[in-house]
């Protein structure tokens, strides 16, 4: 490479002269196939950490809470319930605490007979509005109070349509608010309940789901003072662990899990694979983009070949005349970089404005800059070895050769 003799100097002069004397619609061609390769290495992995995070938010906001409390292990309820929740919520950090007591049940919509077993959860409704947000989601009706003994909260997916192929799920088939359904409990009760409201959160697995009150679980399955797990919501979801190790420290004689630590798994699988295809178009953009780079740089170098074989005639090393068409590549690549990210951000800007319905809700896209800061160094990497290549092969040849073209 260039010495401290003004080798670099003489680099960046011609890098320059050949930029400014050369074919604009080439050099911006190649500017926006760098910015699209851009674009192709971070995009989807733009679209994956968005899906990640609806996916988180919803844990959250409608099944975990921060950190969920669970029967120890070979029990199947909390007992003293009650004098638990007290306790967690004098604890600091804590901003909601709700007790959930479920049973499995059949529920029967009484108009058509349709009917679906489910897992049929009580709750304070008080309580529960602390910590999740069904009460925010309702498409139709109200939401449950403390004194509800014959009126049920039901999802969107559960009620269903009366056109069954409109349902994503098996449903009740079109139950609607002021509907009578007959609930059969595990110990051989029957009820008969009204659907006081229907919620929508866009979670397939919230939305199959049916909620009434605790003192109604209680005057049917004779639940008393127990739950079978305990939601807890903190001021944030970064700091789930941080309270969980709080909680524990107050001497909670129960399993104590993180939202993360409970949905670990259930999109494990799906994240890998979509992650899998991210990393197969990232490295099919890096290979688009050399062989752009260097068919671009080679051509370049081919048409001044003359000129090159000049420069060494006159004295010119050879590693100046490379380091030349180094500083053009990069100079390139620069630029696309810089538009490349541009274009991402309007296309982050974009779908946030226009979001995208996903099965479990509104996608925002969420740009991961470190992401985006590894596939610009990998990027350069590739540019400087696509255009070192043609250049080192060209400036090697001997000065005749090089004369006759």
């Amino acid at each position: 490479m260039p010495g401290n003799d003004g080798g670099w100097g003489v680099s960046v002069y011609l890098a320059t002269r050949a930029i400014r004397r050369g074919n604009r619609s080439t050099l911006l061609l190649t500017i926006l196939i760098i910015a699209l390769v851009v674009v192709l290495m971070n995009f989807l992995g733009m679209i994956i950490s968005g899906v990640v995070t609806l996916y988180n938010d919803q844990m959250i906001d409608y099944q975990y809470g921060t950190v969920t409390i669970e029967p120890r292990d070979k029990q199947t309820i909390i007992p003293e319930a009650g004098s638990l929740v007290k306790r967690l919520k004098q604890i600091p950090g804590v901003a909601g605490v709700s007790a959930h007591s479920s049973a499995g049940v059949t529920i029967t919509n009484t108009k058509n007979g349709k009917f679906q077993s489910k897992s049929l959860v009580a709750f304070n409704p008080a309580d529960e509005q602390e910590v999740t947000d069904y009460h925010l989601v309702l498409t139709d009706g109200d939401y449950l109070s403390a004194g509800d003994t014959d009126q049920i909260l039901i999802g969107t997916l559960l009620a269903g349509n009366e056109d069954e192929s409109q349902d994503k799920l098996p449903s009740l088939g079109g139950v609607k608010v002021g509907d009578r359904v007959q609930v059969a409990y595990s110990n051989g009760v029957k009820k008969t309940y009204r659907v006081k409201g229907i919620y929508e959160s866009l979670g397939a697995l919230i939305d199959s789901s049916a909620f009434i009150t605790l003192n109604e679980m209680d005057s049917v399955m004779h639940t008393g003072d127990s739950a079978t797990e305990i939601l807890v919501r903190g001021s944030s979801a970064d700091n789930a662990m941080q309270l969980k190790y709080t909680i524990m420290s107050y001497g909670v004689d129960a399993k104590v899990k993180t939202w993360s630590e409970k949905g670990k798994g259930i999109l494990g699988d799906a994240i890998s694979s979509l992650n899998l295809i991210k990393n197969i178009m990232t490295v099919v953009a890096l290979i688009v983009a050399s062989i752009v780079i260097f068919i671009v740089t080679y051509i370049n170098i081919i048409n001044r070949k003359k000129q090159i074989a000049i420069l060494k005639a006159i004295g010119v090393r050879k590693q100046v005349i490379v380091a030349s068409y180094l500083i053009q590549v990069l100079f390139q690549c620069a630029l696309g970089i810089v538009t490349g990210v541009l274009l991402l951000n309007a296309i982050s800007f974009a779908l946030t404005v226009y979001r995208i319905r996903f099965p479990m809700g509104y996608l925002t896209p969420s740009l991961e800059y470190g992401s985006v800061a590894l596939s610009v160094v990998l990027l350069c990497i590739v540019a400087t070895i696509s255009g070192f290549v043609p250049a080192r092969q060209v400036a090697d040849e001997e000065i005749l050769d090089a004369m006759k073209g």
